[in-house]
């Protein structure tokens, strides 16, 4: 059945998982709850923003009833059972096996992060070839949007004009103690150098009062991998990314 509850009975819910939870956690927050649908007995999100959909889902039980609600195709971000009851009513194209993982506060292989500095809507452009520089290989940021910016924390080392490095959030809710970090690229030519770990040692300062911070990284990208853990975050859980197609 559709929820009706207000952000703080369906809190309690997902505190449960805040890792898990970190990017529904975030649509709780007045400029997200009002583009949210939420379906029980276990919890499955349907968000219409950034004009897409995306589904989340705790379990699998409100998987059926939400798909009935949505607007196709439909982003998912689901565990595996969630995943089957997806595709018992539709096709999942674009599968990507990922991790969620969680900051720990481990700071031990934190660097200094004196070249970093706080990045703004006036260094969007900058920011904006960076992310194409590595577009062709596949490797730039697939979430980005310039609104985040100003509603994020963004961290770039920067030289000449130009950004060599840049880290910073999908998610930034603070009124919920939330965050969710992503678009971390460096431009092909300044790699092996530290400055991915630079921008992303600043973006965590940033973040550190917060009490949940996660990421996602593709299960197959070991070397990102052992970065994060380095940095302080654990592996967390597995769950899947895919595009759902309507049922013909």
């Amino acid at each position: 059945m559709e929820l009706r509850s207000t952000p703080s009975a369906i809190r309690a819910l997902l505190q449960r998982d805040p890792i898990w939870c970190v990017y529904a956690l975030g649509d709780l927050a007045p400029a997200m709850f009002p583009k949210t649908r939420w379906f029980a007995p276990d919890l499955t999100l349907v968000l219409h923003d950034y004009g897409t959909c995306i589904l989340f889902a705790v379990g699998d039980a409100s998987v059926a009833e939400a798909l009935a609600h949505v607007r196709w195709p439909v982003h998912l971000q689901v565990q595996a059972a969630a995943l089957a009851a997806v595709e018992r009513v539709a096709t999942v194209t674009r599968r990507q096996l990922m991790w969620r993982m969680g900051w720990t506060r481990d700071r031990s292989g934190w660097v200094d992060v004196a070249r970093a500095r706080r990045l703004t809507a006036a260094d969007v452009p900058a920011l904006e070839r960076l992310y194409v520089e590595g577009a062709a290989a596949g490797e730039s940021p697939d979430f980005f949007f310039p609104s985040m910016v100003d509603d994020g924390v963004f961290f770039g080392v920067c030289e000449g004009g130009e950004i060599l490095a840049a880290a910073g959030t999908h998610l930034y809710a603070p009124g919920e103690g939330a965050a969710a970090m992503g678009n971390v690229y460096t431009h092909s030519a300044w790699r092996g150098r530290g400055l991915g770990r630079i921008a992303t040692c600043a973006t965590l300062g940033a973040l550190a009062e917060l009490e949940t911070v996660g990421l996602n990284v593709r299960a197959e990208n070991a070397a990102a991998i052992r970065v994060y853990e380095s940095l302080g975050f654990r592996k967390h859980c597995e769950f899947f990314e895919g595009l759902a197609t309507a049922p013909r």
